[in-house]
């Protein structure tokens, strides 16, 4: 093929785009989680960092997930992570983005503790798991 460049189609309206793989420097997509109560299974919270908007709720976990996914797509993961008063329950780092799923690493602070995760299910495992143990 060359030098030559070859156009790439822009998706029709149904189809979702290819996400490119993006790596950013250490530390630029961090996340607080700040757990606020555990009911059935389903977690309530807030996340800083990321540029999320001050007071940024969530009521599940996929929500949380969305809001993080939401954050990066604007490139506002980037900004600096500033924590509330009391330290976060968990420290999420993407470190990379690929084919809509994130590679990255989960810190609990008090547990001193830390997971590294190769996909979003991987993460949703890992944070289950260490959520159901915490509550035993």
């Amino acid at each position: 093929m060359g030098g030559r460049n070859i156009p790439v189609p822009e998706p029709s309206k149904g189809e979702i785009p290819v996400r490119e793989s993006r790596m950013s420097p250490i530390g630029t997509n961090t996340f607080g989680i700040y757990v606020d109560k555990v009911t059935d299974g389903e977690i309530q919270g807030r996340i800083t960092g990321g540029g999320a908007p001050p007071g940024s709720r969530f009521t599940s976990l996929t929500k949380m997930i969305l809001l993080v996914d939401e954050l990066l797509d604007q490139g506002r993961g980037e900004e600096k992570m500033t924590f509330l008063k009391e330290q976060p329950d968990f420290e999420l780092e993407v470190l990379f983005r690929q084919n809509y799923s994130w590679q990255g690493r989960l810190r609990w602070p008090a547990g001193g503790k830390e997971a590294t995760f190769r996909s979003v299910l991987e993460l949703i495992f890992v944070l289950e798991t260490t959520l159901a143990q915490s509550a035993e």
